[in-house]
């Protein structure tokens, strides 16, 4: 596990503005990450929270290995964050969130992974928190990423991914947007572009507008907003509905059973997570896979069979909002 932030002291950043100069190695094991990719020199963003000098955030270990079949280290990691802030900090915002936390990254098959709710004392103070209730009624203090310190505070923690509530502070009981979890598991990722062209025709059908993103992983997530008066049971109510008409329509290539046994080689459609105090992956975080993928927003028009979910690494998704003149996800902010 990495130092706390305020053990470490942190050099200050040369030119470009947002980038520092590589610290040494001082261990064997950063060595060896570092003899594996000998002419390369990990960035690390020099942003600075607005407190005192003590507070200051600082990175730690950035030439630590994190992705090696992708060869991203944990600089590489903060930096693509630093980067996609603008995106992805609106779809984060007053959210509570859990933080999937892998301190080594995919380094080793046991690498430590653990889910993180609970937002440690240790913590700088300029952390934002929001005490809730536990299911069983303990208190839990979840983290609000609502700028970039903080959310490269928590990225140099090991944070890879970012799970924010569909709702936010101001109204925990109403979802902003309803989502439909398409998840392949044994099918084929053509099937799953077939039944998210049927999810997209039954939402048009009714005008309602939908949104479309990769999982980051093998799947895809259709996303709508959710403006109607009722909470979090309507919401899901209604798209138990809409799943339900979608299954019917390809019953031999999709599913709403949540069983995988019962499930066979059929496509999931998933929309349990619309629910108070579930998560969802937003747009533009990176997933804890091998090839260090990221989720990322799609035009409809992009979807075909032919479509290859691994193909969204962190320099495609670079790359592709470089091209953007805004998010494409957008719609499906509340206001602030």
């Amino acid at each position: 596990m990495d130092k706390k932030p305020t053990a470490v002291p942190r050099e200050q950043p040369k030119s470009p503005p947002l980038l520092t100069s590589t610290a040494r190695e001082s261990n064997g094991k950063r060595k060896a990450a570092s003899a594996a990719h000998p002419k390369r020199r990990s960035p690390a963003p020099s942003r600075k929270a607005p407190q005192e000098e003590s507070e200051r955030v600082k990175f730690t270990h950035i030439e630590k290995m994190m992705f090696p079949q992708a060869g991203l280290t944990k600089g590489d990691v903060l930096k693509f964050y630093e980067t996609i802030s603008h995106r992805l900090l609106p779809h984060l915002k007053d959210r509570p969130m859990t933080l999937e936390r892998l301190p080594d990254g995919l380094t080793r098959p046991n690498a430590p992974r653990f889910w993180q709710k609970n937002t440690p004392a240790y913590y700088p103070s300029w952390v934002p928190r929001i005490e809730l209730p536990s299911e069983a009624g303990k208190p839990v203090q979840y983290a609000l990423v609502n700028d970039l310190n903080t959310l490269l505070y928590l990225v140099n923690q090991g944070t890879i991914t970012f799970h924010p509530f569909l709702s936010r502070v101001a109204s925990l009981d109403h979802p902003d947007f309803v989502l439909f979890d398409l998840d392949p598991g044994q099918s084929s990722f053509a099937e799953v572009v077939k039944i998210a062209r049927t999810l997209h025709e039954v939402l048009h059908e009714q005008s309602i507008e939908s949104y479309l993103k990769t999982s980051g992983k093998s799947g895809l997530h259709i996303l709508t907003p959710w403006a109607e008066e009722g909470g979090y049971d309507k919401a899901r109510h209604w798209a138990s509905g809409i799943a339900a008409r979608v299954v019917e329509e390809l019953l031999d290539l999709a599913t709403v059973q949540r069983s995988k046994a019962a499930r066979g080689k059929r496509v999931y459609v998933d929309v349990i997570q619309n629910a108070r105090g579930h998560h969802v992956v937003p747009p533009y975080v990176m997933r804890a896979v091998p090839e260090a993928t990221v989720s990322t927003p799609l035009d409809w028009d992009e979807l075909t069979p032919r479509l290859d979910p691994k193909k969204f690494t962190t320099a495609e998704v670079l790359k592709r909002i470089a091209e953007q003149k805004k998010d494409p996800m957008a719609p499906l902010l509340c206001p602030a």
